[in-house]
C-alpha cells in the first residue's frame, strides 16, 4: 500500500481527478438502494405506474453514468503505473546491462530470474485494478455516513464491521510478509536448478550427478510447496474471516433493523436499503483482501529491484585519448577473488609495446581469463595499475576503451539478432566491403555460403545452437570489426581444426605486423613458438615473464606463426 499511495501522491492532479471520479462512482452507486427504497415506499404503496416509470428511468440513466465514471477511472488508474513501471523495468534491465561485473556475477543466477520475474510481479501488484479499489476503500465511510442518517444503531453496527474487517486485511498482510520472502529466496534455488539441468546437462548425465540433483530438487520443491500452501491457508483464511464478518454484519443490521421496524422507528425500505449499504460498506474492504498477495509479491518484488539497482555501476564518463598507440603497463597488479584465501597473482609489473606478442599460460583456475577481463576493463585489479599510453585504466571511459580492443573470450555469448547484428555489434557502421573483410579472414565464409539465410540467419540461444568452431570463428570476426590497436584473445584456437587454427594464425601474424599489440591466452605450441613474453601465471603468487627476445622496437614486426605440428611432453 505504501507504494501505491507514493505513486498516488506524486501526481497530484491525476490523484484529484481519481478522487472526483471514484466519488461519483461511489454516490451514483447508491442509486439502486434509493431506487429500490422509492420503489417499496411509493410505488407499492400507491401503485402509480408513472412514479414507477419515472424511477427506472433514472435509475437506468445513473447506471449509464456510473458505467462511464468507472471506465474513465480506469483509464486513468492505468496511467497511475504505466510510467513507474515502465521505469522500473527499464533501470532494472540498465542495471543488468551497466553494473560493474565482479558486482553483478555476487548476485545468484536464480536471484537474478527472480528480480527479472519481479518487474511483472510489480505492473500486476499496481495495475489500475488494483488503483481503483484502493481508491473506494475510504468510500466505505460514505456508506457508513449515509446510514448514520436512516439509523444511528444500525450504522454503527456497520461501522464496526469496516473497523474489523479492516483489521483483519491488516493482519492477513502481516502475517503474509515473511513466507512471501521466503518463497522468493526458495524460488530463485530452484531455478538455479532448472537451470543447472539444462545448462549442464552432459555434466549431470556423465557424472552420475542426475540424483543428486532430483535430490536438491525434491527438497527444494517440498520447501517452496510448504511456503506456498502457507501462503494459500493464510490468503484463504483472511477471505473466510471477510466474508464471515460481511455475514455476520448483514445479520446484525437485519436482526436489529426488523426490531426497530416492529417498533415503529424504521421502515421496511430503509430496512432492506441499509443491509444493501451495509454490505457495499464492507466490499471495497474485501477486495483489498482479495488483493493481499499480488500487493505484498509486488512489495517484494520492488524491495528486490531497489537492492539490485545498488550494485556499483560502471562509469560512463572519463578520458579518452586522441590516440591509442597500443602501449601497455602493468603496475604492481594484483587481484584477488571476493572471499578468496589469496591473490591469484600479484606485484606483477612489466610493459607492452606496440607491435609486442604476450601469450599468457597457467593451469586452469591459475587467473588466464580473469587477465585478460582486467585488460579488456571488465574487472578492477584489487591493487595496481593497468596504463593504457600513460593513462590508468580506471580513468578511461569503458566504452571509449573497448572500441580500442579486439577481444575474443574464451566463452563467446552472442545477442539476439542475425548474424550481420551480432559481427557489426561492435561498430554498427561497418560497411558491406568491411564486413566480408572480418568474415574471409575469420574463415567464416564456408559457412555463410551454406546457410541458407546467410547474414540474416538468426542466432538463437546466445549461439549455442552453433557448432564450437563457427562460434570461435562468429566472434573473432566480431572481434575484428573494431580495428582496435589492443588485442586480446583468450585461446583462439581452442575448439578449431586445421584451417580454423590456420586462419587465426594469418590474423595474429597480419595485426602484429601492422603494430597491434597483442595479449592472448594459449597453450598452442604454435602460438607459444611465436610469442615475444611469456607470462606463467601457474607461478605464484608473483606471475613469471618469460622474454624470448629484447622488447621489440614500436614498429617491428612479429615472428610469423605457422600451422605446424603440435610439441607434445
Amino acid at each position: 500500500m505504501n507504494e501505491l499511495l507514493r505513486r498516488l501522491l506524486a501526481r497530484p492532479l491525476l490523484l484529484t481527478q481519481l478522487v472526483l471520479a471514484s466519488l461519483f462512482i461511489n454516490i451514483l452507486a447508491m442509486a439502486s438502494t434509493i431506487y429500490m427504497m422509492q420503489v417499496l415506499n411509493r410505488y407499492v404503496t400507491y401503485g402509480i405506474d408513472a412514479t414507477l416509470v419515472t424511477l427506472t428511468a433514472g435509475m437506468v440513466i445513473a447506471t449509464l453514468v456510473e458505467f462511464g465514471f468507472r471506465e474513465a477511472r480506469l483509464v486513468l488508474s492505468a496511467a497511475v503505473g504505466a510510467e513507474p513501471d515502465a521505469m522500473t523495468a527499464d533501470a532494472a534491465y540498465a542495471v543488468m546491462l551497466k553494473s560493474r561485473v565482479t558486482a553483478l556475477e555476487r548476485v545468484p543466477a536464480g536471484m537474478r530470474a527472480e528480480i527479472a520475474r519481479g518487474v511483472d510481479l510489480i505492473e500486476k501488484a499496481y495495475n489500475g485494478p488494483a488503483v481503483a479499489a484502493a481508491l473506494d476503500v475510504p468510500f466505505a465511510l460514505l456508506y457508513v455516513a449515509v446510514l448514520f442518517f436512516l439509523s444511528p444503531v444500525l450504522a454503527g453496527i456497520t461501522l464496526m464491521g469496516v473497523v474489523l474487517t479492516l483489521t483483519v486485511v491488516i493482519v492477513g498482510h502481516e502475517l503474509l510478509r515473511a513466507p512471501l520472502r521466503t518463497t522468493t529466496e526458495t524460488s530463485a534455488s530452484v531455478q538455479m536448478l532448472i537451470s543447472t539441468a539444462v545448462d549442464g546437462a552432459d555434466t549431470a548425465r556423465v557424472f552420475n550427478a542426475t540424483g543428486l540433483l532430483q535430490r536438491l530438487w525434491t527438497t527444494q520443491r517440498a520447501l517452496l510447496r510448504s511456503l506456498r500452501h502457507r501462503v494459500t491457508v493464510t490468503e484463504s483464511m483472511t477471505q473466510s474471516l471477510t466474508a464471515a464478518i460481511a455475514t455476520l454484519q448483514s445479520v446484525a443490521v437485519v436482526g436489529v433493523g426488523a426490531m426497530l421496524v416492529v417498533r415503529g422507528q424504521l421502515d421496511i425500505a430503509a430496512l432492506v436499503g441499509t443491509n444493501i449499504l451495509a454490505a457495499r460498506a464492507l466490499a471495497p474492504l474485501t477486495r483489498m483482501g482479495h488483493m493481499a498477495e499480488a500487493l505484498m509479491r509486488g512489495a517484494q518484488a520492488l524491495r528486490l529491484l531497489r537492492d539490485f539497482a545498488k550494485l556499483p555501476l560502471e562509469a560512463e564518463s572519463g578520458a579518452a585519448l586522441e590516440t591509442f598507440q597500443g602501449r601497455i603497463e602493468f603496475k604492481d597488479l594484483a587481484f584477488l577473488h571476493s572471499g578468496g584465501s589469496g591473490p591469484l597473482f600479484e606485484s606483477t609489473s612489466f610493459q607492452l609495446h606496440p607491435g609486442s606478442v604476450l601469450v599468457v599460460i597457467g593451469p586452469n583456475g591459475s587467473g588466464k581469463t580473469t587477465f585478460v577481463r582486467l585488460l579488456a576493463g571488465l574487472i578492477e585489479p584489487t591493487r595496481g595499475q593497468i596504463l593504457a599510453d600513460g593513462v590508468d585504466l580506471r580513468q578511461i571511459a569503458p566504452e571509449w576503451w573497448r572500441r580500442q580492443i579486439m577481444y575474443q573470450p574464451q566463452e563467446p555469448i552472442f545477442l539476439p539478432g542475425t548474424i550481420r547484428e551480432n559481427i557489426r555489434v561492435a561498430n554498427p557502421a561497418l560497411d558491406d566491403a568491411g564486413l566480408n573483410r572480418v568474415v574471409q579472414s575469420a574463415g567464416l565464409r564456408t559457412f555463410l555460403d551454406t546457410t541458407a539465410m546467410g547474414f540474416e540467419a538468426p542466432v538463437v540461444d546466445r549461439g549455442r545452437t552453433l557448432s564450437v568452431g563457427v562460434r570461435r570463428r562468429l566472434a573473432l570476426a566480431r572481434a575484428l570489426t573494431t580495428g582496435g590497436r589492443l588485442v586480446i584473445f583468450d585461446e583462439p584456437t581452442e575448439g578449431l581444426d586445421t584451417e580454423g587454427c590456420a586462419a587465426v594464425y594469418g590474423i595474429m601474424n597480419n595485426l602484429a605486423a601492422r603494430g597491434h599489440t597483442i595479449v592472448t591466452v594459449s597453450h598452442d605450441p604454435n602460438i607459444l613458438r611465436a610469442a615475444r613474453m611469456i607470462l606463467d601465471l601457474g607461478v605464484k603468487p608473483v606471475p613469471r615473464l618469460s622474454m624470448a627476445a629484447a622488447p621489440p622496437a614500436p614498429s617491428a614486426p612479429a615472428p610469423a606463426l605457422q600451422t605446424r605440428e603440435p610439441v607434445h611432453g
